[in-house]
This record gives structure tokens, sequence and C-alpha cells, in this order.
């Protein structure tokens, strides 16, 4: 389902934080989110590059409905999330990194929003899909403090959908699930994520919920 062309993306996160969105072919666009904010875990870190071979070991795809019993993709806002828009989240684990890959469909052309991996499965309370899945977990919740609620401590996937509804993003992160603690849902977001202290990771109400396997 991931386009030839996404393999060859590159993620941008930098620490000196801008944002950045290159198309990767007609009718979709990459879309990278950066910080602004000053690291105190991966202060000066480069990001992991991509891997050369794609190979998934986790793939989740769901088209978003109003809830149901057993639904594993839930759009909580109709207006921002459409009944049938798509999502389909792929990871690979390599020894020491992790790719994440999101692709979504049918979503509000050229409108923003913000996307994290979350710790617990989707219910229809949105808030139950937990807190963002931390590799160094914040000691205080909530977690706004930008030493923890990073884009290197934490899975963010913010986009931009281009003209037709559609975006693909990646990320590659410096680390790699614990057998059996894997997050376990995408939430898509209303607003794109903040960076500063006391904000840090907010990114809106949760407009859609897609459910992951446990891994």
């Amino acid at each position: 389902m991931f386009s030839r062309a996404l393999a060859l993306t590159v993620p941008l996160f930098m620490i000196t934080g801008c944002a950045n969105s290159v198309p990767i072919g007609p009718t979709t666009s990459t879309s990278m989110i950066t910080s602004a904010s000053a690291w105190t875990l991966y202060q000066g870190s480069p990001s992991p590059a991509p891997s050369a071979s794609w190979a998934p070991d986790t793939v989740a795809t769901g088209t978003f409905l109003p809830f149901r019993p057993g639904a594993t993709a839930i759009t909580y806002d109709p207006a921002v999330v459409p009944p049938g828009a798509t999502a389909t989240v792929a990871v690979a684990q390599m020894p020491r990194t992790t790719e994440v890959r999101l692709e979504a469909a049918g979503l509000i052309p050229r409108r923003a929003y913000g996307a994290h991996l979350h710790t617990e499965p989707c219910t229809a309370v949105p808030d139950q899909a937990g807190p963002h899945y931390q590799h160094q977990k914040d000691p205080k919740t909530p977690s706004v403090d930008p030493s923890y609620a990073n884009p290197r401590n934490e899975v963010w996937l913010d986009f931009s959908a281009d003209g037709y509804g559609t975006a693909t993003v990646s990320t590659v992160q410096g680390w790699t699930f614990p057998a059996g603690r894997s997050a376990r849902s995408l939430i898509l977001h209303a607003q794109q994520t903040k960076t500063a202290a006391g904000v840090a990771g907010t990114a809106g109400p949760r407009v859609a919920c897609l459910t992951l396997p446990r891994r």
C-alpha cells in the first residue's frame, strides 16, 4: 500500500524546528513536524535514517465511522474526520530503531491535523486511549514538559492533508517498543502539536482513533 516513493522519504525532524511538506505523488503529501523547544533528554541527537528496505511487522488499517461495539477505527468529530475516511499505520522495528508510517485518505482537504501514538486501544470515550506513548515516561501527568513531550521521546505524525484529503507521513525513532508494551492506538487531533513548556504535546481535541494490534 505504501508507495515506492515513500521509501525514499527522509524524516525532517530538526532540533532547530521548521515544518516541511514534501509532495511525493499527485494525491499524496508528506508533512513532518518539528519542535522549537530545547531538549534535555535528546539534545543534539540527529534523527535516525529511514531503513533501506521496508518490512513492517505491525500494520493497522481502518475506516473511521461513529462508534459501534467492536470498532477499531472511530471518528469522534465527523466534521473534522468524515465517516469513511481511512488510515493505515505501519510499524517496522529494527535492532535499535523504529520506523512508523501513516497513510490517510478521505480527510478535509488542506486541513492540518495532529497525530500521535497512544498507550491504549480506542473506545467510545476518546480519553480512554490513554496518554502519548513515551519511550522515557514523564513522572508527572499530564506530560507537558518538552523534556518528555517531544518528537524524539514520543511518536508524532502531524500532517496537512493535500487537496484531495490524503496524506502520508513517517518518522524514525532511535529506540524500540518493549515486547508486549507497544503503542496501542493512533489518535488524530484537531490541531497540530504544540511544543512550548506547559503545553508541549497538546494538540486540541481527539477527533479520531485507530486501534493498533498488540505486539
